[in-house]
């Protein structure tokens, strides 16, 4: 019986694609850069801003942590238009008691713990992993390998739960089964 579940936050237990574009387009506006969900999709999915930013802020004076920091100012105005996904909640439940449980995510720690804290999460989770506590990011295997540390099980007892190409490699690389669930 697996030890772990690890599982993924954007994307797989929360929708938060609508919320997130709101965020980053309105505080990349502030700057000067407009971007289209498309295009930003493309740039942005599974990955960290310090991956994605300075891309998009090319040519403009603007630091991307500072647009980072400001997308996470206006991020809970945008929290209504995420949606939880039902059935990677209710596997987190049931796993309450029989595995050990860790987010993995490589959101940030501020808006990792307000979406948790706005879907009534928090209490799921006996570790959070963020893109703040890795240095290298998904899919990198990092973040994967710290969850696994801090909660005192091998790579080959965990299971991850990812919804995208760069989550399911990362997961991969660290030496977890994967499950892997459909944007919803």
């Amino acid at each position: 019986m697996p030890g772990a579940l690890l599982v993924d936050l954007d994307g797989t237990l929360v929708d938060t694609a609508d919320a997130n574009y709101a965020a980053y387009s309105a505080a990349l506006r502030e700057v000067g850069v407009s971007v289209e969900r498309d295009a930003f999709e493309r740039a942005s999915h599974g990955k960290n801003w310090k991956s994605f930013l300075p891309p998009l802020l090319d040519g403009v004076d603007a630091a991307p942590a500072a647009v980072a920091w400001r997308k996470a100012e206006l991020y809970p105005s945008f929290f209504h238009l995420t949606r939880l996904n039902q059935a990677v909640k209710r596997l987190l439940v049931m796993s309450r008691g029989v595995w050990r449980t860790a987010l993995v995510t490589t959101a940030s720690r501020r808006n990792a713990e307000a979406i948790l804290q706005f879907h009534g999460l928090r209490d799921l989770f006996d570790e959070i992993v963020t893109g703040d506590d890795a240095l290298r990011h998904k899919p990198d295997p990092e973040a994967y390998r710290l969850a696994a540390k801090r909660l005192g099980v091998a790579p080959d007892l965990c299971i991850a739960v990812e919804d995208s190409d760069v989550g399911v490699a990362s997961a991969s690389a660290f030496g977890a089964a994967v499950l892997r669930v459909q944007s919803l």
